[in-house]
C-alpha cells in the first residue's frame, strides 16, 4: 500500500500561535503546501517561509470590494494546478483539522475502500477551549471538547482528475461540486474546527476580521458572525460549552453524531461506491493472525520483537506496527526490515497506548490478533499454540498464556505481579471473571493474549482517557459483551521487566494514576444490565445489597464495602449519580458520613503524627539550644585550653633549645676541662718525676763524703 500524493490548499491571515498545530497535524501525510498569505504581521510568514514543503504567495483580493468572494475564487481555481500530480487535493482552513477516528489520514487515504472514492466530505464539529492551549502537541488529541455544526460539514478532500469544478459557496459551507462524483461507503472524515480557544483571543480576532470585510460582504451579510459584537459572541460560547461533549469518548460515531442533512446526500449524481463482495475487514488474502506491534522508545529491543515474529513455525501472518513517536531510533529499526508481511505506521509525536493500539487494530485483517509488545518476544510456537486452541475452541475468543519474565539482558528475573493466579480458579466462567475483575483488578498479561476479531468489533476501541488500565478495561467490556477468555498453562512470551518500575503499569505515576482509574472502571460494572449483574454478583453475594435498587446503586454497594479509597470514591459518586428517592437520599447522607472515601481520616490521623512529631521535634530543638550552649562553652575552654597548650608546647620547645644550648655549651666545658685535667696531669707527673729526681739526687748527694764532712758548717751559717 503505498501513500499517495496529497497537496494541500488554504490562506493564512496572522495565524502564527496555529501553525504549529497546522503543520504538526497535517506534516505525516500533506506533500505540498500552497498558502496564500493574506498580509500577515504577527510572525506567520517567516513561519511559512521556513518549512520546506511550502509554497508561500500573496493573496490577492480578485474582487477589491469582496474578501469572502476572493477566497472562494482562489479555493476554486487554485487547485487545478494539482492535475496530474496529486492523488488527493485538500482545501481547508489553517484552524481546520481534517482527520479520521482511530486511523492515520495517509492509511485511510490509501485504503481499498477509500481509493474508490472520488470526493470525502467532511462532517463538521465546533471546537471550544477556555484558553489557548502551549504551542505542542496535537490539537485533536489535547482538545477534544466540541459539539456538531451542519456549517461545517465541507467539501475538503477530493480527487483533482476526477473533480472539474469544486462550486464552494462562501466560507466552503456548501459546494455544487462537478465531475466523477463517488462517495465512500461511510462519511469517516471530520472536521474539527479550532477557531474558538480562548474567549478574548476569539473576540479580539473577530472585531479585527469585521474590519477586513469589504462592501459587497456588508451588504450580502458575508461574514456576518465577525460583526456580532462581544455580548453576542460570549452568548453564543456559552451555549457552545452548555453543548460541548467529549468527540473522543468510547462509542462516537461522528457520522451518527454530525448535523444534517448533508448536501452531499441530497445530490442523487453523487453516488457511494459499491459494497465490496466480502466484508472489507477481512479480505480473500487476509493472513489467519494479525500480530499487533506498537513501539515506543524501544532500540535494544525491537528487533528481537520481529525476528520472534518472523521465525514462529505458524507463518500465515501479518505484523501490523504502530511507532507511538519514537526518539531513539526504533522507528529506523523497524524500518529495516524487508518483509512484505511487516506493516507499519509512524505516529510523529507520542499519542499514548491507547491510540497506539487502536491505530494498530483498525488496520490488522487477520481472524485473530495476537499483542506482543515491543521490548519483549514471543516464544518458539505461541502463534501455532494459540491459533490451534481458537481454531478447537470456537466458544472462546481470548486467550491468554503464560509471560515468561526476563531482565533486560534476556535473563529470567521474578515479576511484578502473579499472572498465575487464574490457573488456581476452579473455572473460567464470566461470573469469575467479571468477579475478580471487580474486587481484585487485572491478572492477565496482554503480550500473551491472542484475541478474535469479533471481540474487538464487539466492544469498540480502547479507552484513550486510560493509561494503566486500558487493557482491564478491554477485557471487561469484551466479557459484557458475551467473548470468553481461557488461559494456558504454557508460557508464550518473554515479558521484559525493567529496574525500578520501568514498565508503563509498575512506574511511580502509576500509583498516583491507577486509583483514577479504577473508579472508571468501577463504572463500568454499574452500566451491567440486570441479568449481567444478577449473573456475576447473584447467588451468596445477593444479601450484600437490596434487590430493589438499581444496578448502579447495587455496585455502589459492593464497591463501599471494599476498604480501598478508589472503591469508597466510585460509590458515594454512583450513589450521587443515582439516587432517586428520599430513602436514597438518607443512604447517600449515611454512607457520606461513614466512608472515607477521600482518605479524610488517614489525612487527619497524619497531620496528628505530624504535629506529635513537631511538639517532640520542638522538645529536641529546645534541647539542642542547651547542647549548643555547653558546646559553645566547652569550644571556649577547649580555645583557652588549646591556648595553654601551644604556650606550654612553646615554652617546651624554648626549654629545649636552652638545654640544647647548654648540653652544648656543657660538653664544650667538659671538653677544656678534659684537656686542663689532661694537661695538669701531665705537668704533675713531669713533676712527679722531678720531684723523684730531686729526692734520688739529695739522697745521693746526702749518703756522699763531701756533704757529710760540711755538715757543721752549714749549721753554723744557720741563723739562730
Amino acid at each position: 500500500m503505498s501513500k499517495p500524493v496529497v497537496h494541500l490548499y488554504t490562506v493564512c491571515w496572522d495565524e502564527a500561535d496555529m501553525l504549529g498545530f497546522f503543520f504538526r497535524h497535517y506534516d505525516p501525510w500533506v506533500d505540498r503546501y500552497v498558502v496564500y498569505d493574506d498580509g500577515s504581521t504577527d510572525g506567520s510568514v517567516e513561519i511559512l517561509r521556513a518549512h520546506p514543503r511550502v509554497e508561500l504567495r500573496r493573496f490577492d483580493r480578485v474582487d477589491p470590494d469582496s474578501f469572502v468572494l476572493s477566497h472562494k475564487a482562489m479555493q476554486d481555481e487554485a487547485w487545478k494546478e494539482s492535475r496530474g500530480r496529486a492523488d488527493w487535493i485538500v482545501v481547508t482552513a489553517i484552524d481546520e483539522h481534517l482527520h479520521v477516528r482511530g486511523r492515520s489520514m495517509a492509511e485511510y487515504l490509501a485504503a481499498p475502500e477509500t481509493r474508490a472514492a472520488t470526493i470525502l466530505p467532511a462532517l463538521g464539529f465546533d471546537m471550544n477551549h477556555p484558553v489557548m492551549p502551549e504551542d505542542r502537541g496535537l490539537l485533536v488529541e489535547r482538545i477534544t471538547r466540541g459539539r456538531p455544526r451542519i456549517a461545517f460539514n465541507k467539501l475538503s478532500i477530493f480527487r483533482p482528475d476526477a473533480v472539474r469544478e469544486t462550486g464552494f459557496g462562501p466560507g466552503r459551507h456548501a459546494a455544487e461540486p462537478v465531475g466523477d462524483l463517488r462517495l465512500p461507503m461511510r462519511d469517516a472524515v471530520m472536521l474539527w474546527h479550532y477557531k474558538h480557544l480562548g474567549f478574548e483571543r476569539n473576540a479580539a480576532r473577530e472585531a479585527e476580521q469585521a474590519l477586513r470585510l469589504g462592501t459587497t460582504d456588508v451588504a450580502r451579510d458575508y461574514g456576518q458572525h465577525y460583526r456580532w459584537g462581544k455580548a453576542r459572541l460570549r452568548a453564543f460560547w456559552d451555549e457552545m460549552d452548555r453543548e460541548a461533549t467529549d468527540l473522543a469518548a468510547p462509542g462516537f460515531e461522528p457520522d451518527r453524531a454530525c448535523i444534517g442533512p448533508l448536501w452531499w446526500t441530497a445530490r442523487p449524481d453523487i453516488v457511494r461506491r459499491a459494497p465490496p463482495s466480502r466484508p472489507a475487514a477481512v479480505p480473500a488474502a487476509a493472513p489467519t493472525v494479525s500480530v499487533l506491534v506498537k513501539s515506543y522508545n524501544h532500540a535494544a529491543y525491537v528487533r528481537q520483537t520481529i525476528e520472534s515474529v518472523l521465525s514462529q513455525s505458524f507463518q500465515d501472518f501479518e505484523i501490523v506496527a504502530t511507532d507511538d513517536g519514537s526518539t531513539d531510533g526504533t522507528l529506523e529499526i523497524l524500518r529495516g526490515f524487508d518483509d512484505p508481511r511487516l506493516h507499519l505506521e509512524a505516529f510523529p509525536s507520542n499519542r499514548g497506548i491507547s491510540a497506539a493500539m487502536n491505530a494498530t487494530v483498525a488496520r490488522a485483517r487477520g481472524r485473530y490478533l495476537a499483542i506482543l509488545n515491543s521490548d519483549d518476544w514471543a516464544l518458539p510456537g505461541r502463534l501455532e499454540r494459540q491459533v490451534a486452541f481458537l481454531e478447537t475452541n470456537p466458544q472462546v475468543s481470548l486467550v491468554f498464556g503464560m509471560p515468561r519474565p526476563v531482565d533486560e539482558a534476556d535473563r529470567p528475573t521474578a515479576p511484578f505481579n502473579d499472572f498465575g493466579v487464574p490457573l488456581r480458579w476452579p473455572d473460567f466462567s464470566r461470573r469469575t471473571w467479571l468477579r475478580a475483575f471487580f474486587y481484585d483488578g487485572n491478572c492477565l498479561c496482554a503480550p500473551s493474549a491472542m484475541i478474535r476479531r469479533e471481540a474487538y468489533e464487539a466492544a469498540g476501541p480502547y479507552d484513550p482517557r486510560l493509561t494503566n488500565l486500558q487493557d482491564l478495561d478491554m477485557w471487561i467490556r469484551m466479557l459484557a459483551q458475551g467473548h470468553a477468555i481461557h488461559v494456558l498453562p504454557d508460557a508464550l512470551t518473554a515479558f521484559r521487566i525493567h529496574p525500578d518500575g520501568g514498565n508503563t503499569s509498575a512506574r511511580p505515576e502509576a500509583r498516583l494514576r491507577s486509583p483514577f482509574e479504577t473508579i472508571q472502571i468501577l463504572h463500568r460494572f454499574a452500566a451491567f444490565d440486570d441479568a449481567l449483574f444478577d449473573e456475576v454478583f447473584g447467588g451468596e453475594a445477593a444479601d450484600a445489597f437490596d434487590p430493589a435498587d438499581s444496578v448502579p446503586l447495587r455496585v455502589a454497594t459492593l464497591a463501599a464495602g471494599v476498604p480501598r479509597v478508589a472503591y469508597g470514591h466510585a460509590a458515594l459518586n454512583l450513589f450521587f449519580a443515582h439516587a432517586r428517592t428520599p430513602e436514597d437520599h438518607l443512604r447517600l447522607r449515611h454512607l457520606s458520613g461513614a466512608l472515607d472515601a477521600l482518605n479524610v481520616r488517614a489525612v487527619d490521623a497524619g497531620e496528628a503524627r505530624i504535629a506529635a512529631l513537631g511538639a517532640r521535634l520542638a522538645d529536641r530543638e529546645v534541647a539542642l539550644e542547651i547542647a549548643e550552649a555547653g558546646l559553645s562553652r566547652a569550644g571556649s575552654e577547649r580555645a583557652e585550653l588549646e591556648a595553654r597548650i601551644r604556650d606550654a608546647e612553646a615554652a617546651l620547645a624554648r626549654a629545649h633549645a636552652e638545654r640544647a644550648d647548654s648540653d652544648q655549651r656543657a660538653g664544650a666545658a667538659e671538653a677544656a676541662l678534659g684537656s686542663d685535667r689532661a694537661q695538669a696531669q701531665a705537668t704533675a707527673h713531669d713533676l712527679e718525676i722531678r720531684l723523684a729526681a730531686a729526692l734520688a739526687s739529695r739522697a745521693r748527694m746526702r749518703n756522699s763524703l763531701s756533704w757529710r764532712l760540711t755538715t757543721p758548717l752549714r749549721w753554723i751559717g744557720r741563723p739562730r
